[in-house]
């Protein structure tokens, strides 16, 4: 069942470690079936760049395996909590990448600096509150800092960033990576005055 979309997650866990983007046994990935209550997941306490179509689970919208050998990632409370918060998402990517990873140890979120920022993910990305990794808190705290974009940072622990497909999520990803690591380094040339977007450009970028 899903045998493409298995695939698919596959190869987008082989590019994040192929691309700095995550590592080891950390992160997770999963897909929503829209119309059919079924989410396809990264199993848990794997490599995932050494990941295989069989090695994905399939679960329902209660985080009960319907198809699978392995046990889910787990974050599957946090996949499910965004789908239940958000219709319009059906692709999450939770990872540990380094410079937007560094800003959400340092529980500091990341303005818009660019117009990037507001065209592809929504405007600031917020920070949300830490909680243990697996828990419903934590699920819940994402799901808050979500609201009205497509990524998050998670204080001490790692970034999500979501999409309507899988492809829209890794776009982002890549995107919150690298407008982190402007930001980071304008930081160090500004000292700590990053000019940030005029609030009339946010707003016309958000057709407000």
């Amino acid at each position: 069942m899903y045998t493409d979309l298995k695939a698919r997650i596959v190869e987008v866990a082989r590019y994040l470690e192929e691309h700095g983007l995550n590592h080891g046994r950390s992160g997770n990935i999963s897909l929503r079936i829209p119309g059919v209550n079924h989410v396809l997941i990264t199993p848990s306490g794997l490599v995932k760049s050494r990941l295989s179509s069989e090695d994905i689970v399939v679960v329902d919208v209660n985080g009960s395996i319907v198809e699978g050998h392995r046990k889910p990632s787990s974050e599957v409370n946090l996949h499910l909590a965004i789908y239940r918060a958000r219709g319009d998402v059906n692709a999450v990517i939770h990872a540990h990448t380094v410079y937007a990873t560094a800003l959400a140890v340092a529980r500091r979120p990341l303005p818009p600096v660019i117009e990037e920022a507001i065209l592809v993910i929504g405007g600031e990305v917020k920070v949300a509150e830490f909680a243990p990794y697996g828990t419903l808190q934590l699920a819940e705290n994402v799901v808050k800092a979500l609201e009205g974009r497509k990524a998050a940072l998670l204080a001490n622990h790692g970034v999500v960033a979501v999409g309507e497909s899988l492809e829209e999520a890794l776009e982002v990803l890549v995107s919150l990576e690298r407008l982190s690591q402007v930001y980071l380094l304008s930081e160090i040339l500004t000292g700590g005055k990053t000019p940030l977007l005029p609030p009339e450009a946010v707003s016309r970028l958000l057709g407000k």
